[in-house]
């Protein structure tokens, strides 16, 4: 009998632990989403390895901390956090992805879902280039997310230091820079880098010290438009990007930033989707918003004017996912602007190249003029300027906006007197 008890409580005990092995483990909650693409020379479509890929927060346009590089295959691939964002690709005889002059296109992350953003690069047309390599230290401490800025006589290059301090500066032309680092907070020591063809210039390390204390403080004036609360930030004068960490909102149209650096800064404004743009025709009679930070209280006031909206091909404002369109030649149209004495459009690719109209070099001149009795105009019309530089292709995304543009009597020219924003117009072709 106690042979058969034993044996019961020897199954019993058996059946215990299968069932407690058999036991389905919970679930790991999924938190973030997948950003993935290819990246490939835009000439050849051969695939591009070692690109350097640098994730920003599209709120604040300031960096994340996420970079990666693309393997022998192109394909680049990192996790997320639900959110707005964009990227900028920079490898070594390559172009920037966007070029600095042009404001990357956002994107959004949802979660558990994986957004593919491909992304083509341009040769570099740095012939012979170099790179600067260094490393940012605050004492024994590693600064990741700074901004690194090489200057030469307003010719700035760039990059973003990652989570060990490490930071390379692709294509940089044969000459002695100035570089230094730039982070809300911190201090940075100067240091040169002197650059030849094609060579690699290491070893330029940048020591920072935390206490930087200046503050940054204006009121906003809102020309042609009603007051509501923006976003301001202080963006490098040399590369126009936004320095780490010093971005906010305004309050009862006034801002305030504070653990600014000691430096020169260019204020702007409204990057967001709020219907509000930099007022072009204040910063032609006043000068841009520069500002100069030595510790202490700096008062920084300028202007904003409301902008152009545009209304078909584009994105709605709370979002910067591009609408898709079934046409290769589709009809742009926007809102009348008051005042104005014509408009110019402009479509660019995700990459920043420019497709239709726009203006040559510094706003010199009109690619195209459209009446401003109009408010809409077909891809390509070559009644209002210039031909298109190329077709438009599908499944790529591209970004169009339109300028409106006020004779000037006095002169004899024309000055802008509004755009429509940045991250507006967005559009895919199906």
């Amino acid at each position: 009998m106690k042979n058969i008890l034993k044996l019961l409580s020897l199954s019993i005990l058996a059946s215990l632990l299968f069932v407690v092995g058999c036991k389905k483990e919970e679930p790991v909650p999924v938190t973030t989403g997948t950003l993935k693409g290819t990246i490939t020379d835009i000439i050849s479509a051969s695939a591009l390895a070692d690109v350097l890929v640098i994730v920003f927060d599209a709120n604040t346009n300031s960096p994340t901390g996420a970079s990666v590089y693309s393997g022998v295959d192109g394909v680049y691939s990192v996790e997320l956090d639900p959110g707005a964002y964009f990227v900028k690709a920079a490898k070594q005889g390559y172009e920037k992805s966007p070029p600095p002059t042009v404001s990357p296109i956002s994107f959004d992350v949802s979660l558990g879902v994986e957004t593919v953003k491909d992304i083509e690069m341009f040769e570099s047309t740095v012939t012979n280039g170099g790179w600067i390599t260094g490393r940012v230290m605050a004492g024994d401490i590693a600064v990741a997310g700074a901004l690194i800025v090489a200057d030469n006589a307003g010719d700035g290059y760039s990059t973003i230091s990652d989570e060990e301090g490490n930071y390379t500066i692709f294509n940089v032309p044969a000459a002695t820079y100035a570089v230094n680092a730039w982070l809300a907070g911190y201090n940075s020591t100067e240091v040169s880098a002197s650059v030849t063809a094609s060579t690699e210039t290491a070893g330029a390390d940048i020591a920072m010290t935390e206490g930087a204390s200046g503050s940054v403080t204006g009121a906003i004036t809102f020309l042609a438009t009603g007051n509501i609360e923006v976003d301001v930030a202080l963006t490098h004068p040399s590369t126009g990007e936004t320095i780490p960490g010093l971005s906010t909102i305004t309050a009862s149209s006034v801002y305030e930033l504070t653990n600014v650096p000691d430096g020169m800064y260019l204020a702007r404004a409204s990057y967001n989707n709020d219907g509000i743009v930099m007022d072009p025709d204040w910063i032609i009679k006043n000068g841009e918003p520069f500002v100069t930070v030595s510790g202490g209280v700096i008062d920084r006031p300028f202007s904003v004017t409301n902008s152009i909206e545009v209304l078909t091909p584009s994105n709605v404002a709370s979002s910067v996912e591009a609408v898709v369109v079934a046409t290769t030649i589709p009809t742009f149209e926007w809102t009348p602007y008051s005042s104005t004495s014509d408009y110019v459009i402009e479509v660019t690719d995700a990459n920043g190249k420019l497709i239709w109209g726009g203006f040559t070099a510094r706003f010199a001149s009109k690619n195209v003029v459209i009446p401003s009795g109009s408010t809409s105009v077909a891809f390509g019309d070559l009644s209002v300027g210039n031909p298109p530089v190329e077709n438009l292709v599908s499944g790529k995304t591209y970004r169009w906006r339109v300028y409106a543009s006020k004779n000037n009597n006095a002169t004899g020219g024309w000055n802008l007197i509004s755009v429509s924003e940045d991250q507006r117009g967005l559009f895919i072709v199906e």
